[in-house]
């Protein structure tokens, strides 16, 4: 296995434990302080402690990969579920692909879901996609981060420089930049204006 990949395996492994015991020592014991004191008015807030869930305000999250090429993602908060620590619940997320070949990849969406093992992330609701000169506007966006592709799939609205197109789904692979566009129905067709 290459020294780069164990290396950033350790890192997360050692955040997460260093996580969980800063957790246990300053929440789980001051959550059964509260209990004994005051039982009627701190229930909520136990309840939300017992579903092993943790609450980061201002999160930012970033990997490399082996091409030195750079996804960092951030968002006003994030759920950590300790149940599944690798899973991170994210609000109004902001998120940039910088590749080594074309200009920066810049994803806005309202909630995103990633996993801190395979680094896929799910966004949805308000996904705003911008590269260069093309914007995109979709309800979903998955980014498969090991396979280098990203599938925007419901309502997609494209906009370019001389072109606007509606579709179902576009499948884009990073590194070839092989993009496939298409309607989950086959009879219907795709939708695109030429703008002058």
């Amino acid at each position: 296995m290459n020294r780069k990949i164990i290396l950033q395996l350790s890192l997360v492994a050692l955040m997460t434990g260093v996580s969980i015991i800063f957790y246990q020592t300053y929440f789980l014991n001051n959550s059964k302080k509260i209990v004994e004191v005051n039982n009627k008015t701190e229930n909520k807030i136990v309840k939300n402690i017992e579903k092993n869930k943790n609450l980061i305000e201002n999160f930012e999250y970033s990997v490399k990969n082996l091409n030195n090429e750079k996804y960092d993602i951030t968002s006003e908060k994030a759920i950590i579920d300790l149940e599944n620590p690798y899973l991170i619940y994210m609000k109004n997320v902001i998120a940039v692909m910088q590749t080594n070949k074309a200009p920066n990849i810049y994803i806005y969406s309202d909630n995103a879901l990633l996993n801190k093992v395979t680094y896929e992330t799910n966004f949805d609701t308000n996904v705003f996609i911008q590269h260069g000169v093309h914007e995109i506007k979709s309800d979903k966006l998955d980014f498969f981060f090991k396979e280098n592709l990203v599938t925007i799939s419901d309502n997609i609205k494209y906009k370019g420089m001389n072109t606007e197109l509606l579709a179902d789904k576009i499948k884009i692979n990073l590194v070839t930049k092989d993009t496939k566009i298409f309607m989950n129905n086959k009879t219907e067709k795709i939708k695109t204006v030429t703008l002058h």
